[in-house]
């Protein structure tokens, strides 16, 4: 009976590795025949599953070597006719010439359906049992490299910019370099600008770039701060690049900029000397001279007449007294030893009511 039980648990083991590769396939649709060192192709790989698979997830296993790099440009996944497909392109980028063996690898999970249904209600008790994880081999792409000396590759444009043609001595200039398109943009190098007698700040390029087929689409800005104290010329600024819709080597160049320098401002240039024999320059400085004195007058007015300003009378808490003895108690009660002469003048009647009061105000000025 325990025999029996072996060969059947071993046949349903292998009759599930069985089911498990054929239940779908990985072919290639469509890969470049040749690139360029730097140049980006895709590869276009599709899962086809016997079936929706809804169990099933693929994952590409990306890959980085000495001689090509990797990675996911676009994936996805539809059901025809009752199959699921997957669709992955992956974009591959040669480091060095020479004929490269793209050997791809991909990790294919299996969810049983009562895990699904698990996660789907919400339930977190997933066990290892439940998943399972085959790494398989992708059919093998080879693509020839050629040889390429460009700084980059792809349909790429450069424009030099600056915000003026003249300015003043030691006024900024800026100089905005634009490089645009589509390629490997991402392997730019700033740009390093040297102009005799002329100081010069630049800042870290500036990369709006996305992914494409092409490698990276988009924009790359670098910009400048030229000081100068003379005249001079901004001379073309060249890079080269393979252009990949004319499969030749190009350089890029942007036309020679002259820049105006003048002179700085001196202090006699900022102000015109006034023309005293003109009537009309004498009355508008006759103007001016009586406006600052009728100033100064009405602030010496208002500062005069703000001591005779009413104020309000400070009321205090011994006010209230109305005979002598009544304001004896009501300041001993304060527990002040300021009071103590005032009081003892009261107590021994060589002081009024008045006088004392009067007192305590110049104690409170």
């Amino acid at each position: 009976m325990r025999r029996n039980l072996g060969r059947i648990m071993v046949l349903w083991f292998a009759c599930a590795a069985l089911a498990w590769g054929a239940t779908y396939q990985w072919k290639v649709l469509k890969s470049p025949q040749s690139l360029r060192v730097g140049q980006s192709g895709v590869v276009r790989y599709e899962c086809t599953f016997n079936g929706s698979a809804v169990e099933y997830s693929t994952k590409m296993k990306l890959v980085d070597t000495p001689f090509y790099g990797t990675s996911v440009l676009f994936q996805n996944t539809r059901v025809t006719r009752g199959k699921r497909m997957d669709t992955i392109d992956l974009l591959v980028t040669p480091k060095t010439a020479g004929t490269i063996e793209l050997r791809m690898k991909a990790d294919i999970r299996y969810t049983s359906p009562g895990a699904i249904e698990n996660t789907v209600l919400g339930r977190d008790n997933l066990s290892k049992d439940d998943i399972s994880e085959e790494e398989v081999a992708l059919p093998v792409v080879s693509i020839h490299a050629e040889e390429n000396s460009a700084a980059l590759t792809g349909n790429i444009t450069m424009e030099a910019r600056v915000d003026h043609m003249s300015v003043r001595a030691h006024q900024p200039l800026h100089l905005s370099l634009f490089i645009r398109g589509s390629g490997n943009l991402d392997k730019f190098v700033p740009y390093d600008l040297n102009i005799n007698g002329v100081r010069i700040f630049a800042e870290p390029p500036q990369k709006l770039i996305s992914p494409s087929s092409q490698g990276y689409t988009g924009e790359i800005r670098q910009e400048f701060a030229l000081v100068a104290e003379k005249s001079y010329v901004i001379a073309p600024m060249s890079l080269s690049v393979f252009d990949t819709a004319e499969n030749q080597i190009k350089i890029l160049k942007t036309a020679p900029l002259h820049i105006e320098v003048s002179e700085g401002y001196e202090p006699s240039m900022l102000l015109d000397s006034p023309d005293l024999s003109d009537t009309a320059t004498l009355k508008r400085y006759a103007l001016y001279a009586s406006l600052v004195l009728l100033g100064m007058v009405l602030g010496e007015g208002f500062r005069r007449l703000w001591k005779f300003r009413p104020r309000r009378k400070t009321k205090y808490f011994w006010e209230s007294a109305k005979t002598s003895k009544e304001l004896v108690q009501i300041l001993s009660l304060s527990g002040e030893k300021r009071y103590d002469p005032i009081i003892r003048l009261l107590e021994a009647e060589n002081m009024s009511l008045s006088e004392a009061k009067k007192r305590l105000e110049k104690l409170f000025e």
